[in-house]
């Protein structure tokens, strides 16, 4: 009977450590395909300035060009973000903000977005 209870307990332990999102905040930066022509740049390269201190992921295709960047910390904001020099081409070396379209926090919007999920989600009746 005590195994059966100390089984139960790491078993419940381990699944509440484990199934926890990890910490950190993640930002959307979305750019202007068009300026990142006239820069001669990309989102790959601009992800290379940040590679080393940060989680980076591009997307580039049919729509606009995005970088996510994942924060180890919660204490950066989305003009703080906007301020980190990136290199733009092997010449040039810019403020996120001033290459960036738009910065957005993904974290912050996600209460919005799920709200807007559930507004636009039909109820389904039993």
């Amino acid at each position: 009977m005590k195994y059966r209870i100390l089984l139960a307990f790491i078993l419940l332990f381990s699944v509440n450590c484990f199934s926890k999102e990890k910490p950190g905040k993640t930002f959307m930066i979305l750019f202007n395909e068009t300026e990142l022509k006239e820069a001669q740049s990309s989102p790959e390269y601009i992800a290379l300035s940040l590679m080393d201190k940060y989680q980076t992921r591009t997307y580039s295709g049919h729509s606009e060009a995005a970088l996510l960047v994942t924060l180890p910390s919660n204490t950066l904001t989305e003009c703080e973000i906007g301020e980190i020099l990136v290199q733009v081409n092997p010449k040039t070396k810019l403020s996120l903000q001033e290459i960036a379209y738009r910065i957005i926090d993904l974290e912050e919007n996600k209460e919005y977005y799920n709200s807007l999920v559930a507004q636009n989600t039909p109820k389904q009746n039993k």
